[in-house]
């Protein structure tokens, strides 16, 4: 039984140390106190963003993510659900997405675009963008990616009416869910020939991969692709320090590490460096397993934003809407002076005149 495997923990700490969100959630007491009462429970677990560092850290190897999980299932299960998260779930069976808003507004992003639409067009790849576009923010984002996308020559389409994939909802342990807006997506997916997956979001490409079992790309390999294939050329210089924050469901759920460096290494002036806690020890933006709808005491974004001004760059370049919403409510908030921009918006102010 997995929840027999955290009686082999030797109490190292390693796990609380490294927690993305350390100063909400002690995961070394609450296992002692499992130790004790053999029950892993306790509302503190609600705060965990499912970055997976703790399970990737442990020496004893404790599935430490999967069973906070399971705790989270069993909670919604006997109802105990806090008011953000019970709502972000109804959110996402009512409207397809986590922050209430309607498909109308969601399909947004694409006006003026004149994209293949996937409910009428062939195509080889469909792009799908994600929950987050219905924040102005992040469909800037997409806009500019399937520019990017047409300049490479990528045949791609895109849905009409697209629904949410469900990663979130599977980290927050509503599994019925998950499997409903499975199956749902499975069909559409089905019915329209859908053969390759281009994610905006690290979240739908760790569900699509690993959940649906499809074949599925992260915009950066694509990008890199094309510019390794010279489909991409740079018109402007982009004269910036820059550091780039590992998503999660990239990073340590996929190991996709290189690919959107190296995408920023190819653009002209770009200064890349690194934060202190990069790749496999970066810590999380905060908005996983339905923290992007919740509001925490110490989020690890202020942190990150610390972390960024440390090096002092003027950018911090990301490859995840749930990042770019985080980390830039973080820098108001901390009235910094750094950026934080999509890679691929990097890449369409060095290709595009302004």
């Amino acid at each position: 039984m997995l929840l027999n495997s955290l009686n082999v923990c030797m109490q190292c700490g390693i796990c609380s140390s490294a927690c993305s969100v350390r100063f909400e959630l002690n995961i070394r007491k609450l296992i002692a106190e499992f130790m004790g009462k053999k029950s892993f429970w306790n509302s503190q677990l609600w705060n965990c963003t499912s970055c997976r560092i703790c399970q990737d850290r442990c020496p004893r190897n404790i599935k430490l993510a999967e069973l906070i999980i399971e705790a989270k299932k069993n909670a919604i299960e006997s109802g105990k659900v806090p008011d953000e998260i019970r709502k972000l779930l109804e959110s996402t069976y009512k409207f397809g997405n986590p922050f209430g808003v309607g498909k109308h507004v969601k399909k947004k992003w694409m006006d003026d675009l004149n994209l293949k639409i996937a409910e009428r067009d062939s195509f080889e790849y469909l792009f799908f963008v994600g929950c987050g576009v219905v924040s102005e923010r992040v469909a800037e984002v997409a806009r500019k990616t399937a520019e990017l996308l047409k300049i490479a020559e990528v045949d791609f389409a895109v849905l009409e009416n697209e629904d949410c994939c469900g990663n979130d909802v599977l980290s927050i342990g509503e599994e019925g869910l998950f499997e409903l807006l499975k199956e749902k997506n499975r069909k559409i997916f089905e019915e329209h020939n859908v053969k390759k997956i281009i994610t905006l979001s690290p979240h739908c490409y760790n569900a699509f991969k690993n959940y649906y079992g499809l074949e599925v790309y992260h915009t950066s390999q694509i990008l890199l692709k094309a510019i390794k294939k010279a489909k991409i050329k740079f018109k402007n210089v982009f004269d910036a320090k820059v550091t780039y924050h590992d998503p999660c469901y990239l990073g340590r759920y996929n190991g996709i590490y290189e690919e959107p460096r190296e995408v920023l290494k190819a653009v002209p002036n770009l200064k890349l460096v690194e934060m202190p806690r990069s790749r496999d020890l970066a810590i999380c933006c905060g908005g996983g397993a339905g923290n992007i709808v919740r509001e925490l005491k110490n989020r690890p974004s202020n942190f990150r934003i610390n972390e960024a001004a440390i090096v002092g760059v003027d950018v911090v370049a990301v490859s995840c809407p749930f990042c770019l919403m985080m980390l830039e409510d973080a820098a108001k908030l901390n009235k910094s002076k750094i950026q934080i921009k999509d890679v691929a918006e990097i890449i369409y102010d060095s290709v595009f005149d302004s």
